[in-house]
Formats: structure tokens, sequence, C-alpha cells
């Protein structure tokens, strides 16, 4: 008869964590890349998503009174002189173009996540 006894610890603790990280890791590039699409004067609009989005919970904000009417209307006349990439619809955009690396970017987060531990 073979007794096998195995410590799995606090397993679910250690794959929250990992979860977690692969999430803040996944919004910062999905942050980044959605920025690259975003229209550019003075910085405000770039800097109100460093401010009010929650990487940790995957919420990204754009807080800018003018913000929902540059994503909607990709028609507004917005100037292309400080980023020749501006677009309305910037996170379809750059789903578009990235959301196969967010995919790769989060597993490995989750996989950095467990290796830290």
């Amino acid at each position: 008869m073979i007794n096998v006894q195995v410590n799995i610890g606090n397993i679910r603790g250690k794959v929250e964590k990992a979860t977690r990280y692969g999430q803040f890791i996944t919004s910062q590039q999905v942050l980044k890349d959605c920025n690259y699409y975003i229209p550019k004067d003075k910085g405000t609009l770039e800097r109100s998503s460093l401010q009010a989005s929650d990487l940790e919970r995957g919420e990204i904000v754009w807080d800018t009174p003018y913000a929902r009417r540059l994503y909607y209307h990709p028609e507004y006349n917005f100037s292309k002189d400080k980023n020749p990439h501006a677009r309305g619809l910037w996170f379809d955009e750059a789903k578009a173009v990235r959301g196969d690396k967010w995919v790769a970017v989060a597993q490995e987060g989750v996989e950095q996540g467990l290796d830290r531990e």
C-alpha cells in the first residue's frame, strides 16, 4: 500500500494572486496600445486615462468632458499633428491590431505571477 499526501498549501490564494498580476499587466498593455491611437493636443486625454483607470480591476477610462465625443465620432475633425495615428474608436482599433498580443500578455502574466511564488 502506498500513501501519498500532497500539500497544495494556499493554491487558491496563489492562483488569485497570479490572476490579479496577469490582469494588471494586461490592462497596462491595453492602455498603452489604446493611447497609441488617441487624439492628442496637450496630452490631457492621455493623462486622464492614466489617472482614472483602475488597472488592477481591468477598468480603462478616458475621463475628460470630450472623450466620449472624440471616441464615438471619428468624423470629428481633430488634428493629427501630434499623433498621426489618432482616430476615433481607438480601443476598437487597438484591439483589432493588438488583440492577439493582449491574450498572450495575459497568459504570460498569469504564468509569471505563479512563478513569483
